[in-house]
């Protein structure tokens, strides 16, 4: 007999109502299937559940005739029958019924059409509340609603309290789980303290990174979703949250493949200052153009990667995502790391036979073998065996922090070299914390490799490595791309860079903090948010002429052809009463993640504010990812820690830890 854990005759065997030959008959099947077994142990439970709920609650609210019914109903497995198979179909209606007389709903209701309807909802959210583990029987979880404009706004916000009382009371373990991000990066220079306001009089030129990444936002979305915990000031960057979104700044014009767009406005936590934002833009990538790729993929196969959701399940994810984009031009090899076998767990297989890739992914399982360099050689045997000329030809090495290769450092660095120089590179993946000694192997493999060394801590950090520099989409379109911003002292005060704390150095070192220059890829995006401190007016009312800019944006670049190009977008001051949707948006992520960091320069920024200018700058968010950013941020206003009752701390003097004493960009010349 063959089945699935969706055969409604599992269901119809748990409550007794096969006889005793289809009985011995699904017996066999299973036997030899662990996943149809737990599909019966998970029935089994969910109807003991509903029938101690039923026993607890039903005498408290239901006539004693109508009780009787509906004991009766869920006590099918004391007195087995054999029931016609059209009514085995029905026996899920007759448990949402039960389910449903756990919250009172009237017997009677249940023969209407339009409510039978209600009650089956109803049975799934109570069944979600008796699935969650429970220490008080006599408390329910109110589940977090989903597309409901049934309920009112007093009764939505109670649910969300609920759920997110609930989460607290069970988020200590998740919150530990949760990695911290870490940048190994020559600049990586860790901070507590937020950038501070610089004068222009000391220095008008400012720079900002390109290279952006999102994993903050992913890990502070887990913290308050998940853990219902406020996240830890080291988790929240401000600059990862606002680049977590996509925005609707225009493309490029013709054939350029670069645009730049400059914004300013007040800023929300201090109308006395101005917000400025500066977007760069690239053009979108043109499927048609994508290399044909030879992937090989070498995994780790211990027991803790394994068995860790951050790491082989996230990897799993990734890899799915990567087939559904391969092609019968693209090869994909698996090898587990430190495997028994000399085989790849999948050999060399054609992009378009995906039943098989998907199968492969599907049954990676972990290893007792010792890891050994062997795998690696055995990769890149694989990729030479399959090389493509002018393709993507790339060896991936995904572990966690466990990663060690000591002995044989040397002689795999060499090999690595070897290789690369013939056109086969070598990226690396680390999953979880990568701070210790395997997040600097990892990093010098790559290296030698000519590849890139990424820290997997999101879905988002996993599709950029998997997918799009897998697969070549992040070919180069911009070489080289520099920013300067130039500041018009006569305008503007002082100014300081929100976010990028750990990345900008010494501020004197503004324009040396990025040693070399960035490439941008098709499809790319970056914004940078800079708070201004305007000069007060002190011209007395004469009649000079006005500064025509308050800052100067210029962009330099080389491109295809290894022609130097530049940008150059003026911001005037008047142009504060044009921002854009896309401006506030930014605005209102940036100001929760000042909350966050309960930073002091917050301002009197609250919640609500936050909340509300989100709200109104929606745009089209054809992805729903600003909406979903709304969500969080009801759900935030229930979690403990994110909205504090003391009253706003002022903003730090510049002579003070953020600065050195007597440091001239701290004090106006």
């Amino acid at each position: 007999m063959t089945l699935s854990k969706d055969d409604p005759r599992l269901l119809s065997y748990v409550l007794g109502e096969l006889d005793e030959a289809e009985s011995r008959e699904i017996e066999a099947a299973i036997d030899g299937d662990p996943e149809i077994r737990t599909e019966i142990d998970a029935l089994r439970m969910t109807a003991e559940m509903l029938r101690e709920g039923l026993a607890e609650r039903a005498p408290k609210e239901l006539p004693a005739k109508q009780r009787k019914v509906l004991e009766e109903a869920t006590r099918a497995t004391e007195q087995p029958k054999v029931v016609p198979l059209r009514r085995r179909f029905l026996r899920s209606t007759l448990l949402a019924a039960a389910a449903v007389a756990l919250v009172a709903i009237p017997i009677g209701v249940v023969q209407q059409r339009r409510q039978t309807r209600l009650a089956a909802e109803q049975a799934m959210k109570d069944f979600a509340t008796f699935a969650a583990p429970q220490k008080e029987k006599e408390r329910t979880t109110a589940p977090h609603p989903k597309n409901d404009t049934e309920i009112d706004e007093a009764t939505r916000r109670e649910i969300l309290k609920t759920l997110q009382e609930d989460r607290a009371r069970q988020g200590g373990e998740i919150a530990a789980r949760i990695p911290k991000p870490r940048r190994l990066t020559a600049r990586s220079k860790p901070r507590a303290d937020e950038n501070p306001f610089i004068y222009t009089t000391s220095i008008a030129r400012a720079s900002f990174p390109l290279d952006v990444d999102t994993a903050s936002y992913s890990l502070v979305e887990r913290y308050i979703q998940e853990a219902a915990r406020r996240p830890p000031s080291s988790v929240v960057r401000v600059d990862e949250l606002v680049n977590a979104f996509p925005y609707e700044d225009p493309p490029p014009i013709g054939d350029a493949p670069l645009a730049a767009r400059a914004e300013v406005s007040d800023a929300p936590w201090n109308r006395s200052h101005w917000l400025v934002r500066l977007a760069l833009k690239t053009a979108p990538f043109d499927p048609s153009l994508r290399p044909q790729a030879n992937l090989v993929f070498v995994i780790d196969t211990s027991q803790g990667f394994a068995k860790d959701p951050d790491k082989l399940p996230l990897l799993q994810a990734a890899l799915r995502r990567l087939v559904s984009r391969l092609d019968d031009r693209d090869r994909l090899t698996l090898i587990a790391y430190g495997g028994a076998s000399d085989e790849p767990h999948l050999p060399p297989t054609p992009g378009d036979d995906k039943p098989r890739l998907l199968d492969a992914i599907d049954k990676f399982m972990p290893s007792e073998a010792a890891p050994s360099g062997q795998s690696i050689e055995r990769a890149f045997k694989e990729a030479q065996a399959h090389f493509v000329a002018g393709g993507v030809n790339r060896v991936f090495l995904a572990m966690d922090d466990h990663f060690a290769v000591a002995p044989e450092q040397d002689r795999l660095a060499a090999l690595i070299r070897e290789k690369a120089a013939a056109g086969i590179s070598l990226s690396t993946l680390g999953f979880g914390p990568m701070d210790g000694p395997a997040g600097q192997t990892l990093k010098v493999l790559a290296e030698e490799g000519k590849g890139s060394f990424a820290q997997i801590t999101s879905p988002d950090a996993a599709r950029r490595e998997l997918v799009d520099v897998a697969l070549g989409t992040r070919a180069p379109i911009a070489r080289d791309v520099r920013v300067e911003v130039d500041f018009n002292a006569m305008d503007v005060r002082s100014f300081r860079l929100i976010g990028n704390e750990d990345r900008t150095g010494p501020e004197r070192e503004f324009l040396d903090a990025w040693k070399g220059p960035v490439d941008l890829y098709a499809g790319q995006a970056v914004t940078a948010l800079y708070e201004l401190e305007p000069r007060p007016d002190e011209s007395g009312g004469s009649e000079a002429p006005p500064v025509p800019y308050l800052l100067t944006l210029r962009v330099r670049y080389n491109e295809a052809s290894g022609q130097t190009q530049e940008i150059e977008v003026p911001l005037r001051d008047e142009w504060r009463q044009q921002a854009s949707t896309d401006f506030y948006f930014a605005a209102a992520v940036a100001g929760f993640g000042l909350l966050l960091r309960d930073s002091p320069y917050k301002g009197n920024l609250t919640l609500a504010d936050i909340m509300a200018m989100a709200k109104k700058n929606l745009g089209t968010d054809p992805g729903g990812h600003r909406a979903r950013f709304v969500s969080l941020l009801e759900l935030a206003e229930f979690t403990p820690g994110i909205t504090p009752k003391a009253a706003p701390t002022k903003p730090p003097p510049r002579k003070g830890s953020l600065c050195q004493p007597g440091d001239s960009l701290c004090s106006e010349l």
